[in-house]
């Protein structure tokens, strides 16, 4: 056959371009297959897929380590979510029946639910145990909007102190200067005394002055 024989051509030269293109210690592995498609596909299945198991591994351990530490609810919360992106990119979840598949996803919202409430914290700890103690557990933004909520609380209570002293400070100073006036013009009178003849003012240095 005419074509088989420009086929097995044109196969080889792809096969000679692909073994050129990998490292000795890939391509010595793919030397004995017999077409381009075999070598191809024990590529792809050998490196792709491991490479996509090595991705959602590292997602997977970022995640359970995340912690929110010195950052906001709002900048711990966007932390894991740009690698539950990055996870759903590796992990195509694929249902036979729309129920498995709504299911599948409650599950894995729950399970994310759980990874932030983990990583939060100890001062939310009312927080966790009151959203834990639902009969459902809130989606991911809805718990995130409950501790946004409750650290919006905790910061205006944490300002009002503040407010307040800073208001008693001016308010003490407010008295101290008043006294000070109150003292400058008690020291500073006129004591009006008889000098001579006449009335002598002892603070003006003159005569009937008062």
């Amino acid at each position: 056959d005419p074509k088989f024989t420009t086929w097995d051509e044109e196969d080889s030269m792809i096969m000679a371009w692909l073994w050129n293109s990998m490292i000795p210690e890939i391509s010595d592995a793919l030397m004995f297959l017999n077409s381009a498609k075999e070598i191809w596909n024990v590529v792809e299945q050998t490196y792709t897929k491991a490479k996509d198991v090595a991705q959602v591994y590292e997602v997977e351990v970022k995640t359970l380590a995340a912690k929110q530490g010195n950052k906001t609810v709002t900048e711990y919360a966007n932390q894991p979510k740009s690698l539950w992106m990055g996870l759903d990119h590796y992990r195509v979840i694929k249902a036979k029946f729309t129920e498995n598949s709504i299911l599948l996803k409650d599950y894995i919202e729950q399970d994310r639910v759980y990874d932030f409430l983990v990583g939060l914290n100890p001062e939310f700890d009312q927080d966790r145990i009151q959203i834990l103690g639902k009969r459902k557990v809130p989606c991911f933004n809805e718990v995130v909007a409950i501790v946004r909520s409750e650290e919006s609380r905790r910061s205006l209570k944490l300002e009002r102190p503040a407010v307040e002293n800073s208001a008693m400070v001016a308010y003490h100073n407010g008295d101290q200067t008043l006294a000070m006036i109150a003292e400058q013009k008690k020291g500073g009178s006129a004591n009006v005394e008889k000098k001579g003849d006449g009335l002598w003012c002892t603070y003006c240095n003159k005569p009937r002055h008062t």
